[in-house]
């Protein structure tokens, strides 16, 4: 990327280059308004040709300013300049991770704050849908007091938006911190940033990560099909309780790591008691410690060398004949067809032959994890994982339905399974209630009287309010997305009180993939008297609010689905009492571009 010092980005101008990554540029700024410095980091302007990535971008760059997390660095601004897109930040001027790791060893105490506050940001990030994708040690900052501060939150999904214009198959990241499912190309869940935390972890006590290679693409094999190199061997110093948190966290297998971030906490909180961490420090090979000084004004991205374990793998190489681009390394899965599919038949391998390619805990040692029941979210939310409000975006008043259910259903309904005797407009007059029935999306049989519609072509958002107090599992009410049964999305009330993964009475975002929902539910307490619910479907991204006024709104999390056709409406279920939920009116529109 050319020098972009002396330009004017908005209200920023620019000062001077901080660093280059992989997929952007870091720039130090002055405010003039604001009277102080912060960080732009400017995106590839090739990029912005793209409508598919600007639509991505936008969305991104406002639901990032929505993390409000002590451990995660805020974004203050996004926009556009000169065909370059940029996030605004704050400037830190201390470290990051990277460059204490690689000039020193760090004590227990050191490495158990460290996991802490990466797994809270994480956790944080994660009920609200968000996957990093790109978990490791200079993506993360270290300001004056010592503290954590997560970046590049949502970059890797917007870089992966621009590669998948030309190319299908393609794997984002960087290769020393891949999870397994990663390098395969596989879908992604929280498991994968967990994964990824745990190489960091792996890292601090060793003073290396555990695989390397001469090619990004051997590195990835490794993370697929090599055992895990015993922490231990290299630092014989490691209390047994930190290597079986690794062994667990770095499982080949997502099912067998800690299934969410509060796990992965709680375990090293565990391996790691506080009194026993002060003051004991954990010598390392000094082999593994580079000789390099941390960097005194910190970027939130590091330049990237040949020889670092960080050097992304995140587009495509230069096999179609096109130039290679400077300091970024371009791997497309299409064109190493033969090692990818390869790379497939062994993951897949691995996940039918368990752990017999790692060592695992002894059954004594394991971490029980809780079985939540099918149709339960997941994950309890910390005190710092509160949702935010946020103003969803603005809606055009072009093309619009809306049924306020007075005397008759409006024209276009249909009922999935309905059971007239079940359902009524006259009991509640002006509203429409339905009787929940014992079934769900992940059982043998769909709930009856799902209320049905086609949506618009294009981005669209639905509402409803209706008046609903569930009291029992699995109790739900609100709105569905259906594609088919065991392919839905569902926004609404319900209750749960399985211990660690839910939050009672409160809005639950459910995700079924083929009749199962993956552990990344966003969720938050409620208990208004009124529910109030939107639903919004931008690209492959349906995003979630809700309230209990209908005008303060609050940010709930998002789920990316590529699914199609889809039906939306309404829908109750999984109640073993026959409770009604009143619906006041239901409302669908078209998103402005």
């Amino acid at each position: 990327m050319e020098d972009l010092t002396g330009m004017q980005f908005g209200h920023y101008q620019i000062v001077a280059p901080l660093g280059e990554g992989g997929m952007a540029a870091v720039y130090k700024a002055f405010q003039p308004n604001m009277e102080r410095y912060v960080a732009v980091k400017v995106l590839p302007r090739h990029m912005s040709t793209s409508e598919e990535f600007v639509i991505r971008f936008r969305r991104e760059a406002k639901l990032l300013a929505q993390l409000q997390h002590p451990h995660i660095l805020p974004v203050f601004d996004y926009g556009e300049a000169d065909g370059y897109p940029y996030i605004v930040m704050p400037f830190v001027q201390s470290g990051t991770l990277a460059g204490i790791i690689q000039t020193r060893s760090l004590s227990l105490s050191e490495i158990r704050r460290t996991i802490v506050q990466i797994g809270e940001a994480l956790s944080y990030a994660h009920m609200r849908g968000m996957i990093h994708r790109d978990i490791k040690p200079s993506n993360v900052l270290i300001d004056e007091r010592g503290n954590c501060l997560l970046t590049d939150f949502g970059l890797a999904r917007m870089a992966e938006a621009s590669t998948k214009i030309t190319s299908s198959g393609t794997v984002m990241g960087t290769p020393a911190y891949m999870s397994p499912e990663q390098g395969t190309g596989s879908n992604l869940d929280q498991r994968s940033d967990i994964y990824s935390l745990g190489i960091i972890l792996y890292e601090m006590v060793t003073g290396r990560v555990p695989y390397t290679a001469e090619t990004p693409v051997a590195v990835v094999f490794k993370h697929i099909q090599d055992p895990l190199p015993s922490a231990r061997k290299l630092n014989p110093d490691l209390p047994e309780s930190v290597e079986l948190v690794l062994l667990k966290a770095l499982a080949k297998s997502p099912d067998d790591r800690y299934q969410t971030a509060d796990d992965f906490v709680r375990a090293i909180q565990r391996a790691i008691p506080e009194n026993d961490a002060a003051d004991k420090s954990i010598s390392r090979d000094s082999t593994f410690i580079a000789s390099t000084a941390a960097p005194t004004s910190v970027p939130a991205v590091q330049p990237n060398q040949s020889q670092s374990p960080e050097t992304p793998l995140d587009s495509k190489t230069a096999i179609s004949g096109s130039p290679k681009p400077r300091r970024s390394l371009i791997w497309a899965v299409a064109g190493f067809g033969a090692i990818a599919l390869v790379a497939i038949i062994v993951f897949v391998g691995i996940s039918m032959l368990g752990t017999k390619l790692l060592p695992s805990p002894s059954a004594t040692d394991r971490v029980t994890e809780a079985i939540a029941p099918t149709n339960s979210p997941a994950s309890l939310p910390t005190s710092t994982s509160l949702p935010i409000s946020v103003p969803p975006t603005e809606i055009s008043s072009g093309e619009g339905f809306q049924d306020d259910f007075v005397g008759q259903l409006a024209e276009g309904w249909t009922w999935l399974g309905e059971n007239p005797a079940k359902w009524s407009l006259s009991k509640v007059p002006g509203s429409l209630q339905i009787m929940l029935a014992d079934a769900s999306f992940d059982g043998p049989a769909l709930p009856p009287n799902i209320l049905l519609r086609e949506p618009p072509t294009g981005d669209f958002e639905i509402t409803t309010s209706f008046r609903f107090t569930p009291t029992t599992n699995f109790q739900f009410a609100g709105l569905v997305v259906f594609q088919e049964h065991g392919n839905v999305l569902q926004l609404g009330r319900a209750f749960c009180d399985v211990e660690g993964y839910c939050v009672g009475d409160g809005i639950y975002f459910d995700n079924f993939e083929n009749g199962s929902i993956p552990n990344t539910s966003p969720r938050a307490p409620f208990n208004g008297e009124v529910t109030y619910l939107r639903l919004q479907r931008i690209g492959n991204t349906y995003t979630g609010y809700y309230s209990d006024d209908g005008e303060n709104w609050t940010l709930l999390g998002e789920h990316f689905r590529d699914f199609s056709p889809i039906r939306v409406g309404l829908v109750t279920a999984q109640s073993s009492t026959e409770i009604p939920a009143v619906f006041d009116y239901f409302t669908m529109n078209t998103l402005q571009p």
